[in-house]
């Protein structure tokens, strides 16, 4: 890649390749949507689980693939600080960098969305669920428990006469560790979309971070 400053069309190409690799990641977030639709609406506990596993495998594989645009964009961001404007590709370099830059931050905008809707639909599956283990509990000791399930005190045996109630707080305890790892990704998305607009100077520490990333990115490509 240290020979796109000097090559247009290898700089195209770049480009080219960065925008595929985009418009997978948003096609990744659409599949991972239907995944999340099936798992509130599933009714079948082995489905759900599988379902689960496929969604989780996406979710990773999207990480990785807007781990490496980020990267990528990021890299030509650095190019182009160090071409000088009267460059006769400069206008054109700047340009697509800007229309790659808008359109991951576009995606990120709307993955994160998408985590956060899904979120939202889980907290309220997953209350349905506590009211069954504590038909007695209030709102507030519901939101507490959704806030940090670790700090709440374990349900009581006695509020666990039932398979139901038994079934339940089993669901429970699934939907916090999803909504903990949905929490999880949504704050990996902003620490992407940060860094994507972090503006860099030619000679500042993060081209050199940048740099090292973009290599390291190669390599594992």
């Amino acid at each position: 890649m240290s020979g796109v400053s000097d090559n247009i069309n290898g700089f195209l190409n770049e480009i080219t390749e960065i925008d595929q690799k985009i418009t997978n990641a948003k096609t990744n977030i659409v599949k991972i949507q239907e995944f999340q639709g099936q798992i509130l609406n599933s009714t079948s506990t082995t489905q759900e689980n599988f379902t689960t596993k496929e969604r989780e495998a996406l979710v990773s594989d999207t990480r990785n693939l807007l781990v490496e645009c980020k990267d990528r964009i990021k890299r030509i961001q650095y190019d182009n600080v160090r071409i000088h404007s009267s460059d006769p590709n400069f206008g054109i370099r700047q340009q697509r960098y800007d229309v790659l830059r808008t359109k991951l931050s576009n995606v990120l905008e709307e993955y994160r969305q998408a985590e956060s809707d899904f979120m939202k639909q889980t907290k309220v599956r997953m209350a349905r669920q506590y009211k069954v283990v504590n038909p007695n509990a209030t709102q507030q000791e519901i939101d507490d428990y959704l806030s940090n399930s670790d700090s709440q005190p374990i349900f009581q045996q006695a509020l666990l006469r039932t398979n139901e109630a038994k079934s339940a707080l089993a669901e429970v305890q699934k939907r916090h560790e999803d909504i903990k790892n949905i929490e999880s990704t949504i704050a990996e998305l902003a620490a992407l979309f940060q860094e994507l607009h972090l503006q860099v100077e030619s000679q500042d520490q993060t081209v050199i971070n940048i740099e090292q990333n973009a290599e390291a990115t190669a390599q594992k490509t």
